[in-house]
């Protein structure tokens, strides 16, 4: 798919959104312009007309910038169109609740898992991911869930040809994950053995509509001092489990 035809102004305004992030949620006027290399006229325009959309915020006092709550009524809209959400949404509380541990509900976007929904496990020790948090899919339980059931020429657009090792288990090159696919697809479902994050084990389980296609997975998430061997197969039976029912309500059909 081509590039075809952009607006300057309008990719100027999303470079500026993408600007704020956890560690930065607000920035002043000079600091969006030496990140962006843009003068302040172009950089002050443009954020007017997103703060008088509500997408971007300015604090009276400080004078400092930040995104507008109208993100958050866009976002939601992108998320109550994504059905497997509402459907997954009683199941993964159960899952939640019988596992104690943190569950997900991810898609895939390009190279990466992007979660959609969470359940948190009520143990002191738990993890504090987001929903719109992404990893890349190829060190995930999510992502290998999903990457494993793809067709060939999709799993090698999904994969780069160059993997970050974010841990001494990542998985070291694109080769490699591929012949670990087979192994995930074979089992039905993916463990992150520490892949992604030291001391955190995963295990994520595919999810497919009614035409077949793997359109998400789950995954049940915790620290590796309680995710051992032992808890993890008695997960991976609930989570499949969870996996199908939703893929059912989906429609899918063996």
């Amino acid at each position: 798919m081509g590039d075809g035809v952009r607006i300057q102004a309008i990719e100027r305004a999303i470079l500026i959104m993408n600007c704020f992030t956890d560690e930065k949620p607000e920035l002043r006027l000079q600091e969006i312009c030496e990140k962006l290399d843009l003068n302040k006229s172009t950089a002050h325009g443009i954020i007017n007309t997103l703060k008088h959309h509500g997408l971007i915020e300015q604090d009276p006092e400080t004078q400092k910038y930040r995104l507008g709550l109208n993100l958050l009524v866009l976002g939601s809209k992108v998320l109550n169109r994504l059905d497997v959400r509402t459907i997954a949404a009683p199941i993964l509380k159960e899952v939640c609740a019988k596992t104690d541990e943190t569950v997900h509900l991810g898609i895939l976007d390009g190279i990466e898992v992007v979660y959609i929904d969470k359940y948190e496990s009520s143990q002191s020790m738990r993890l504090f991911t987001k929903i719109g948090t992404r990893y890349p899919a190829y060190c995930t339980g999510i992502g290998k869930a999903m990457l494993a059931f793809m067709p060939t020429e999709d799993q090698m657009k999904n994969i780069p040809d160059e993997l970050n090792r974010f841990t001494e288990y990542t998985l070291k090159d694109k080769k490699e994950v591929i012949e670990h696919l087979k192994k995930v697809k074979q089992q039905g479902y993916a463990i992150d053995d520490e892949e992604n994050m030291e001391g955190l084990r995963c295990v994520g389980a595919p999810i497919f509509d009614y035409s077949g296609k793997v359109v998400a997975a789950i995954s049940v998430a915790g620290p590796s001092i309680r995710m051992t061997k032992d808890k993890i197969h008695e997960i991976i039976d609930i989570l499949r489990e969870a996996a199908e029912e939703i893929s059912k309500r989906l429609g899918y059909q063996k």
